[in-house]
């Protein structure tokens, strides 16, 4: 018996040094979601900002495809079925027959349906595995319970890289706890994803919205104070006391954010700004048609640049390098308002996050040995110009820059159509051999999946008889096609 479980061993080592013998490895991978961003959200900002499409710095990138985002399943539970309960299919994406139903056409009702939610696709985006809306790294079976799942986080750190996760929203929300390796049945149990977030050994930094101190205007919170998105209150005050067991330096003022950009920096950050839920997207109020930064700006948080900036500093400290997910959250919550000037501003701060990766990587690194991936979780409201009720698909209307382009919001809430991706770095040449399809208007795309199934090949395998385990899993992922 002993000897067949050396054998074993022996062969899975093999398998995965066959592996990594033909991946390109990369020393560090940055994963930036703009979260909710439907392809015509990426074209707003650009006609905002620029006046025409094509001058955004992953525009150049030599990967480009579309990506399907579908969850294995729209139960909010596990139902135990391994079996796929959705779908993309062109045709009827594009569909342009009228309806009767409020929807103008078929492929705008076809999109409107079994859409993924934040948890189910950046759970995919995490571990490569679809499941059901809700999960936080969960899969759908066995029913009712589910099963953990190991991480692209978990896999660095344990080949000893640092692991740091940034959002413009509460850092326990769902796209941060996927990316940040907490496992949880229900994104809703904030406190709970919190305090593994906290007490798990996977992370260097967290950044992010969720103070229970301040309100969504970045005032000093006078009413009840809401402790969940921290841990809960016996947490907050640890963490605020230096007392917390994790080590983490707590990180609150827009001035310690821009401390963290250069010189010396904690080893462990909590970067926890001075508003309740999102750095600005929540702030005032919201007055339809109103002008992009029409309404003051919070002037008490860091930008999301200035948090990128501040998380590579701390991660770069290790020299096996690092992994970190950025996301600009909150382009999702405007897109759930319908608020369209606030969207592109927050897609805004998203792309100048991005240029300060690209200007880290140039500066601190190379293309060699970082892998830099940009895409989404899944789209929201199907932004489309101002007569797509009466012209399928009509395109945004560009207005020029600094002027907000023609659109609307043509539905509610999260859609089933593919989003883009941009990738540039070490391994990025691997999601071409990931195809699923073409699609008719899109062009090539792969799926959500795939992008844990890249970044888990350039991270050089484990070499120890210990990890064996996240070995066997891995080899299972990657034989899948």
């Amino acid at each position: 018996m002993r000897r067949s479980l050396l054998m074993l061993a022996l062969g899975v080592l093999v398998l995965a040094a066959g592996v990594q013998a033909h991946a390109q490895n990369a020393k560090n991978i940055v994963l930036m979601v703009a979260d909710g961003a439907s392809y015509n959200a990426w074209n707003m900002a650009s006609y905002y900002q620029y006046g025409a499409l094509g001058s955004q710095p992953y525009d150049s990138f030599p990967v480009k495809y579309a990506v399907t985002t579908y969850p294995l399943t729209t139960s909010t539970s596990p139902t135990g079925d391994s079996t796929p309960q959705v779908s993309y299919n062109s045709a009827s994406a594009w569909s342009t027959p009228p309806t009767t139903d409020g929807t103008y056409f078929a492929g705008y009702r076809y999109l409107k349906q079994n859409p993924t939610d934040s948890a189910a696709a950046a759970t995919a985006l995490a571990t490569g595995v679809k499941t059901y809306n809700n999960a936080i790294n969960y899969s759908n079976s066995p029913a009712g319970t589910g099963t953990p799942l190991v991480t692209i986080a978990e896999l660095a750190k344990a080949h000893g890289k640092a692991a740091g996760v940034v959002t413009s929203v509460e850092w326990s929300h769902a796209t941060p706890a996927a990316l940040g390796a907490a496992h949880n049945v229900d994104r809703d149990n904030y406190a709970a994803i919190a305090n593994e977030m906290l007490t798990s050994s996977t992370l260097d930094v967290i950044m992010g919205a969720g103070s229970p101190d301040y309100t969504v205007n970045g005032t000093a919170q006078t009413g009840t104070k809401d402790y969940k998105f921290v841990g809960g209150q016996a947490t907050w005050t640890a963490l605020q006391t230096g007392t917390h067991a994790g080590g983490w330096t707590l990180v609150e003022s827009k001035t310690a954010f821009e401390a963290l950009m250069s010189g010396d920096t904690p080893d462990r950050v909590l970067g926890t700004a001075q508003v309740s839920t999102t750095l600005q997207q929540d702030r005032g109020t919201y007055a339809a048609g109103e002008a992009v930064y029409g309404t003051a700006f919070n002037s008490n948080v860091p930008t999301l640049t200035t948090m990128t900036r501040g998380a590579l500093n701390v991660l770069d400290n290790d020299p096996d390098g690092f992994f970190l997910m950025v996301e600009g959250g909150a382009v999702d919550w405007a897109a759930h308002d319908k608020q369209a000037s606030r969207a592109i501003e927050e897609f805004i701060d998203f792309n100048n996050a991005v240029q300060a990766v690209i200007t880290w990587v140039n500066a601190n690194s190379n293309w060699n040995e970082t892998l830099l991936i940009i895409t989404t979780d899944h789209g929201n409201g199907l932004p489309l110009g101002p007569n797509a009720n009466t012209t399928a698909f009509q395109a945004i209307v560009n207005n020029g820059a600094g002027a907000m382009p023609g659109m609307k919001w043509e539905v509610s809430g999260h859609t089933n159509e593919l989003v883009p991706l941009f990738a540039k770095g070490a391994g990025s040449s691997l999601f071409t051999g990931l195809v699923d399809g073409t699609d008719s208007v899109r062009g090539s795309y792969i799926d959500n999946t795939d992008v844990y199934t890249v970044m888990a090949e350039v991270v050089p395998e484990p070499a120890t008889l210990a990890l064996v385990g996240a070995g066997v899993l891995l080899a299972l992922r990657r034989r899948r096609r």
